[in-house]
Formats: structure tokens, sequence, C-alpha cells
């Protein structure tokens, strides 16, 4: 059974898919998302990787903390096709348009978002990654001329080495990804002002969006 949640909103607006952070859920990010977009129907997807303790998106290797080497990347591979299936499968349950679809993801649920991304499992026009992290490579790339993409990072971040967050942001500019990059300065954590700097980006795209 897939633990996740569903809010209505205005059909008008694109809906907003969440995907938490490690040791989330599906209700980990909905204070965020009616902040951030205010009014767009929600899709929160909880991680299938041990529900009964801090969830995740997938496994670890082992105990060596949250470091790019120690993520388990078939787990990955795995849970990204079951994510991508299970959003599919629930857009259509609850006939959201997911062509218009914004993703919005924290830590752990940036990384997998980005993934899905980058491994063309599905397509986000536009999508938020606050504190994602360069996991593997993805040799073959395809053209993301299309794609829009707000991410944030901290150079004190303990979990994100700047390194790896400036070999990210090179391979998803390779992809022709349109970034646009908000520096935080509380480490991993969720700041007030990245937050309302993914409002006002969603807001500009939005009237963007609206002129075309």
């Amino acid at each position: 059974m897939t633990d996740y949640l569903f809010k209505p909103g205005d059909n008008k607006l694109a809906p907003l898919l969440l995907l938490h952070s490690t040791g989330g859920d599906e209700q980990q990010l909905l204070p965020l998302a009616e902040l951030v977009a205010p009014g767009h129907p929600i899709l929160s997807i909880a991680g299938r990787v041990n529900p009964d303790g801090p969830r995740r998106y997938f496994k670890l290797r082992g105990t060596g903390g949250f470091t790019p080497d120690n993520f388990d990347l078939n787990s990955l591979a795995k849970e990204s096709q079951w994510l991508s299936q299970t959003i599919i499968k629930l857009s259509q349950k609850h006939e959201l348009d997911l062509s218009r679809m914004i993703a919005l993801g924290y830590s752990n649920g940036a990384n997998i978002l980005l993934d899905m991304l980058l491994s063309d499992l599905i397509a986000f026009d536009n999508s938020i990654a606050f504190h994602a992290m360069r996991l593997k490579e993805h040799p073959t790339l395809r053209e993301k001329k299309s794609r829009s993409l707000f991410l944030t990072y901290a150079k004190n971040d303990e979990i994100v080495p700047l390194d790896n967050f400036k070999s990210l942001k090179t391979e998803l500019e390779s992809a022709g990804c349109r970034l646009t990059v908000f520096e935080s300065t509380l480490g991993h954590q969720l700041s007030e002002e990245e937050v309302w700097a993914a409002k006002q980006w969603l807001t500009d795209l939005s009237a963007a969006t609206n002129k075309t």
C-alpha cells in the first residue's frame, strides 16, 4: 500500500507534487506547500523504505551516514522506477494534469526527484529541489531545454558538500536545464529566505506562463 496524501485545490492551477526528506512522511511538507503555492492541488507521496522508522525514498548501504558513497544506487534505481509509476497512477486516479505538475522535493526527496528527471523516468517542466545532492552519473543525458529548476544549497551544509552541489549544477546545465540557484546560510535546514525565494520563483513562473 502506498502512503500518500491528496489535497484538492483550484484545478486552474498546476498540481504540486511533494517529496519529503529523510524521516518525513506525506504530511511533512504540507505547510510549506500551502505557503509556497496556496490553492494548488497537492499530491504528496511517502517513501516506502523503512516505513516503521525514518522513512526514505531509497536505501543507504550501511551506517556511514548521508554521504554520496553511502547511498545504495541499486535501491535508488528501483525506487525511482516505483515512484515515477506511482506518480502517474495517482495523477490519473485524482485527475491531475501530469504535464503541468510542479515537483517540490527536500533533501532525500529532492535527490530522487532529480534522479527521475535525469533518468528520463518522468518529465517535470518545473521543479524545486531544496538541498539536493549528486548521487551518480547519468551518461546518456537527453536535452531538457524545457525544464526549469529552482535549486538551493548552503556552503555550510553538513550533508551536501559544496563540490558535490557544483557537480550537480554542472550536470543539470549540461542537460540544458534552466536553473535558478539560491544560496542559503542555515546548513541543511530549510531557511525562511529560501522558502520565500521559491515562492517568488513560482509566482514569476506563473506570471510568465499566463503571458504566453
